[in-house]
């Protein structure tokens, strides 16, 4: 007798979640304004909806239909887990898998995509303007990267599954406003592998959090939704929830300069006003 699948150690199929179709994203995406030839970010968890008929190729094709050919979209295919802590790496554009999903990772591999430089915070584009968003491979989150070329494009901000807590154009906040809590690493000595093959030095550098501090994205969907900034459908069990990334962008610098920690845990900005103090202090005893 076979082994059951309880025995392998699989979890059972359920039979009690709902069935997405590619037409109920669309159409998802749709009743929030999102039409032919526009841009779209998106971050995915396929889980989230049910069962989604198709899988992963079935959410690339709905985010095709809902832009169209004339649209572009742009997903995340970061590799941070893998390489931010590491003395020097070797980042093949083709050929590194990234660690946000099967969604970004089948997307990554279509015809015609592009993926940019940056040995951490890579995207993967598809669209006339695709290469507009590569951004120059240096910078995670600011000037030049493909995270400020949303911005600059006012890319919509979508959510597929998945809510604030995923936000990275939070981080975008961060670089802009520097705060005090992340440092820039280097990565000398490392290597870029392009998508055609050539080896070139990596330019990167990492916008990192320092110990023990910790971000609160999550919170800040409520802060958005107050001032009218995102909308909500509702597919299968999931939500999914968009706004435009420019206004999440500059509403984030807004609440910082009046509160430099307001994406922090409430213990890290705790920890935040004990070390600025502390720094406070140390300039005026040596002044």
């Amino acid at each position: 007798m076979s082994p059951s699948r309880a025995e392998l150690g699989h979890a059972a199929p359920r039979d009690d979640l709902p069935v997405v179709a590619k037409a109920d994203l669309v159409a998802g995406l749709r009743s929030l304004d999102i039409r032919a030839g526009d841009r779209i970010f998106a971050h995915t968890s396929l889980s989230a909806f049910g069962r989604v008929d198709g899988g992963a190729e079935a959410v690339c094709d709905a985010l095709v239909e809902a832009v169209g050919p004339s649209g572009n979209l742009a997903v995340p295919t970061f590799t941070w887990g893998r390489y931010h802590d590491q003395d020097t790496v070797v980042f093949d554009v083709r050929n590194d898998p990234c660690e946000v999903g099967r969604v970004p990772e089948t997307f990554r591999r279509r015809t015609g995509a592009v993926r940019s430089e940056h040995v951490c915070h890579s995207i993967a584009a598809i669209g006339a303007a695709a290469h507009d968003v590569m951004g120059d491979g240096v910078r995670s989150f600011a000037e030049g990267s493909s995270m400020y070329r949303l911005y600059e494009l006012d890319f919509w901000y979508v959510f597929l599954g998945c809510g604030f807590g995923c936000c990275t154009a939070l981080h975008t906040v961060e670089e802009l406003a520097q705060v005090p809590y992340r440092y820039y690493r280097h990565f000398e000595g490392s290597t870029v592998i392009r998508a055609d093959g050539t080896a070139v030095p990596a330019r990167s550098v990492e916008f990192l959090r320092r110990s023990p501090y910790h971000n609160d994205f999550e919170k800040m969907e409520a802060v958005y939704r107050k001032e009218g900034l995102l909308r909500t459908a509702t597919v299968g069990n999931a939500q999914i929830i968009c706004g435009k990334t420019r206004e999440i962008v500059d509403l984030g610098l807004r609440l910082m300069r009046d509160d430099i920690g307001c994406l922090l845990t409430e213990a890290s900005r705790q920890y935040l006003a004990q070390d600025q103090g502390f720094e406070t202090e140390r300039t005026r005893s040596e002044s």
